[in-house]
């Protein structure tokens, strides 16, 4: 199969910088209506949630004077951005002029959301759901509840507890402050979590994990916890520097497979420390159709022993409103590591997560760089209306937005792997999408409605000529 060489991706990625970067053009001589001033502003229906966690994401405040030219689009990107704390399912804004139009009186009115949701969490040990249901082992499957306290004391504060039961073992909390000073720049984060796991993927092979299993103990435990800062210095712009401690043991079993780890040690431990810088221009954050997005995030170990994982990776992804009810939307991602070896338990190629192209779900493709670009050209064929149901008497579940819309799509996928075509953990026993272009293609459907749920399916084809059909709960793009 023919190669996309290095530079190949190099002219890639600035064809869409041009794309995402903004040209410049001559300024806009100052509209005849002059200046507006921000009279007053009202809120309506924030019966939770503090007034400052509102104002904080206006592009203006109270008494400043702005260009009445420049207002509607002020306006729009302020109710977005209010709409993006995901603290609401609505958010309205009403405009009153006095005196023409030399001063304004904005009444923002929102419906909260439910901020309290425990998520039941069932996982199968066995490889997929026929393969249990030949066994009924219930001492397989893994158990519990997540639950989610969100705008904690009405300031947009964050709680996560984390219990996951049997096969597969989970406990964990993490609370996150996003404002801890007067000016609303600077955040904070801290959490801890302890996996207890019966079961650990050890190898790939033929492009698919291979897992080691142990219903007896426990193989591999792991205690890890962070502490994080965020700076957000402007509305769009947000700097996040984390601090990780990493806690493994493993049993002997697992340091016997070739790559798994580094050394022979049975405990790893190491600190990672985490920047990414983020600007954020979507105008809805978890189902975007207009704007850009830009982040680029540095990883670096700093072991106890010889466990390194050292990288840097970037997203770039751009959302147009071609005509009407058109969209299309392009992301790019590139990773680079900066250690040609490193272990098995830590090294991620595509294929985890959301990071795959369409098509290739059910593969994993490891390797210590890649590159991915997705590509989506959508039709609103129900656009965005909202329906009342009258049986439901809170105003948080019975106001429900729905939107569906029809998209095609064309993913591009490279992973590179050092040492391809020698028989080890990686590119050995038939990892045959390593150093290699890979295309997906295919078309679906997306069901959009309130607390940010989205539900694609999609039917796609891959090089290898295999069609299927796959169903995911987040944006594609």
């Amino acid at each position: 199969m023919q190669r996309f060489s290095f530079d190949g991706w190099i002219v890639v990625l600035l064809f869409f910088l041009s794309l995402i970067l903004p040209a410049s053009h001559p300024a806009k001589a100052q509209d005849a209506s002059g200046l507006t001033i921000i009279n007053r502003i009202i809120l309506e229906g924030n019966h939770r949630t503090k007034p400052g966690i509102i104002l904080r994401e206006l592009g203006f405040r109270q008494g400043d004077a702005v260009r009445t030219s420049d207002l509607d689009l002020l306006l729009k990107t302020s109710r977005d951005n209010v709409f993006n704390t995901r603290l609401f399912n609505f958010v309205s804004f009403d405009t009153c002029f006095l005196d023409g139009h030399a001063r304004m009186d904005l009444s923002i009115h929102v419906i909260e959301r439910w901020y309290i949701w425990p998520v039941p969490f069932l996982e199968i040990s066995d490889r997929n759901f026929n393969a249990w249901l030949a066994t009924h082992d219930f001492s397989r499957l893994t158990y519990g509840v997540d639950l989610t306290f969100s705008n904690v004391r009405g300031r947009n504060e964050t709680l996560k507890l984390l219990t996951h039961f049997g096969f597969n073992q989970l406990y964990g909390f993490g609370y996150k402050i996003p404002y801890i000073n007067r000016r609303q720049t600077l955040g904070l984060a801290f959490g801890a979590e302890l996996a207890l796991n019966h079961e650990v993927a050890i190898q790939t092979s033929g492009n698919q994990p291979v897992y080691y299993k142990d219903q007896s103990s426990l193989p591999k435990q792991q205690v890890s916890g962070y502490f994080e800062f965020v700076l957000r210095p402007s509305l769009y712009s947000f700097h996040t520097l984390r601090l990780t401690y990493n806690y493994y043991y493993f049993q002997d079993t697992l340091l016997r497979i070739p790559g798994f780890a580094l050394n022979a040690s049975n405990s790893q431990k190491f600190v990672s420390f985490f920047y990414r810088f983020k600007n954020d221009h979507r105008d809805v954050q978890y189902y975007p159709l207009k704007g850009y997005y830009f982040d680029v995030e540095f990883n670096h170990s700093i072991p106890f022993s010889i466990t390194h994982n050292t990288y840097v990776k970037t997203n770039l992804r751009k959302f147009w409103q071609i005509y009407n009810r058109w969209y299309f939307a392009s992301g790019l991602t590139l990773k680079l590591s900066l250690e040609k070896e490193q272990p098995y338990f830590l090294q991620r190629g595509l294929g985890y997560g959301t990071e795959f192209a369409r098509g290739y779900e059910n593969y994993v493709i490891d390797g210590q760089h890649f590159a991915l670009l997705k590509n989506n050209f959508k039709f609103a064929l129900l656009p965005l209306r909202v329906i009342r149901l009258s049986f439901l008497r809170s105003p948080k579940f019975n106001t429900v937005p729905i939107a569906l819309y029809l998209n095609v799509f064309a993913d591009l996928a490279y992973v590179y792997h050092y040492n391809q075509g020698q028989d080890n953990h990686f590119s050995g026993s038939g990892n045959t999408l390593q150093n290699a272009l890979q295309l997906g293609y295919g078309t679906g459907l997306d069901f959009i409605t309130y607390y940010d749920i989205v539900i694609r399916c999609e039917f796609a084809m891959n090089l290898f000529g295999k069609p299927g059909i796959y169903l995911h709960f987040v944006a594609p793009i």
